[in-house]
């Protein structure tokens, strides 16, 4: 039986080591609404300099020689992605015509065979997985994203978003963070590992998917009582779609420190109901937000925090404001990985990891939860600018970078090597001869 990211369903670790140093360079100062750890704050002003955030907040005293740029937007820490399966991201959507029971059923179906996993696996063999990771990083920086989980464990030439399964530009000792989209398959040494990682100081943390199907499949639902059986409940543990989990399930990790990560629009897509998230909520589990990937999911968090948003509108009560939604995207999502004093956040200390989105009429919460791509107008990482409008890029960076056009708005990114219309060109064509077109970086809005 294929399996999605058969590819993939080994863990993928990283022994985290201190975020690396960029270069000496002069500092920049951003300045907008700020959305900050406890507040927002209408007019204020992030410092940044060697890829960290020197000093964030409403009165920031700027060294000599700082650069300025005021981009009238909202400020906010970069999104962080817990689950996602990036090389799948050079699909269009998939739009299955039936609801599932689990995903070991849609995962034997003709149609999803012949339009993903052959063509998928094909690209791998000869070769294109950097191409194809490549082009899923800059659609998750597109849509706001600084930090992904779900690579190929590739040795890609990346500089990108940060890859939190496998990154050479995170040099810190941090725990290792384990991503495993098949926890009931690893074989007695890996659990070894995974325990020894959950025990160590600094604790790691494993992100695994759990109960994925509908709500009341039977079948499903037992994968809770495996994972106890495994020794898995413990803090470090996160749990991805868990559909199928019961108010008792949601109680019993709150009480052992076990977190969770809600991907509802791939749930709804696929199995027609998501996760019992108020439940998850009443009993106090930390949650983080993510896509899945985008054939059923959204194409990124930008899309998943709009999904995520209406959802909870049509909820009574609404189990969610906001402003839950946003953290779920940010800090919570750096603290169920271990990197809470690191990533999520404009806390002074914390990597340079920032993007600036059009200010619209309502709060600063409410535009981020709403804002689409085409709203997006700067992404940093680590410092460093690398996709945004050309006007506001080329203000920080001196360069337009390399145009693009994102639901008929220009767009550009900063990449090394050779040009990102070349990787789209690469992929579009091998996946030609499967009868399939690369998908664009947005569906704009389907």
């Amino acid at each position: 039986m294929h399996r999605r990211l058969s590819l993939l369903s080994a863990c993928f670790c990283l022994l985290f080591v201190p975020f690396a140093t960029h270069a000496q360079k002069s500092p920049i100062a951003l300045t907008g609404t700020l959305v900050m750890p406890q507040e927002v704050i209408p007019q204020g002003t992030v410092l940044i300099q060697n890829g960290r955030i020197l000093a964030s907040g409403a009165d920031v005293k700027l060294p000599a020689g700082t650069k300025v740029v005021r981009t009238e937007g909202i400020i906010a820490p970069g999104l962080i992605d817990l689950h996602n399966h990036l090389t799948w991201n050079i699909f269009p959507r998939w739009k299955p015509v039936q609801e599932f029971g689990s995903r070991y059923d849609w995962q034997q179906k003709p149609a999803y065979s012949v339009l993903m996993a052959v063509p998928h696996n094909a690209l791998v063999k000869q070769g294109l997985e950097c191409e194809m990771e490549r082009y899923a990083e800059v659609k998750a920086i597109s849509e706001g994203e600084t930090s992904v989980t779900g690579s190929l464990p590739s040795p890609c030439v990346r500089g990108l978003a940060r890859n939190l399964d496998y990154d050479p530009e995170l040099q810190g000792s941090f725990g290792k963070i384990i991503y495993n989209v098949f926890p009931f398959q690893m074989s007695e040494q890996e659990l070894a590992d995974v325990t020894a990682a959950l025990s160590a100081q600094p604790r790691g943390a494993l992100l695994i998917h759990v109960a994925e199907g509908a709500p009341n499949d039977a079948s499903t639902a037992r994968e809770f009582t495996l994972l106890k059986g495994r020794g898995l409940l413990r803090p470090g543990v996160s749990l991805i779609h868990g559909v199928a989990l019961k108010p008792a399930n949601f109680a019993e990790m709150a009480k052992q420190g076990v977190g969770f990560i809600w991907s509802p629009r791939s749930n709804i897509e696929l199995y027609g109901d998501t996760a019992n998230v108020a439940a998850a909520r009443a009993a106090g589990v930390r949650m983080a937000l993510a896509p899945d990937w985008s054939p059923t999911g959204s194409d990124g968090l930008l899309g998943e925090l709009n999904y995520a948003s209406v959802w909870n509108q049509g909820q009574s009560p609404s189990p969610f404001t906001e402003r839950d939604l946003v953290l779920m995207a940010t800090s919570n999502a750096a603290e169920l990985a271990g990197l809470s004093g690191q990533i999520g956040s404009l806390a002074p200390g914390h990597a340079a990891d920032l993007l600036v989105v059009r200010k619209e009429g309502q709060d600063a919460y409410w535009t981020l939860t709403h804002s689409t791509p085409q709203d997006l107008q700067l992404v940093l990482i680590g410092g460093d600018p690398l996709y945004g409008d050309p006007v506001l890029l080329q203000q920080v960076t001196g360069s337009h970078g390399e145009r693009l056009e994102v639901c008929g708005t220009p767009k550009a990114v900063v990449v090394d090597g050779k040009p990102f219309a070349e990787t789209e060109k690469t992929l579009d064509h091998a996946l030609h001869q499967f009868g399939r077109h690369l998908a664009p970086l947005s569906e704009c809005g389907n």
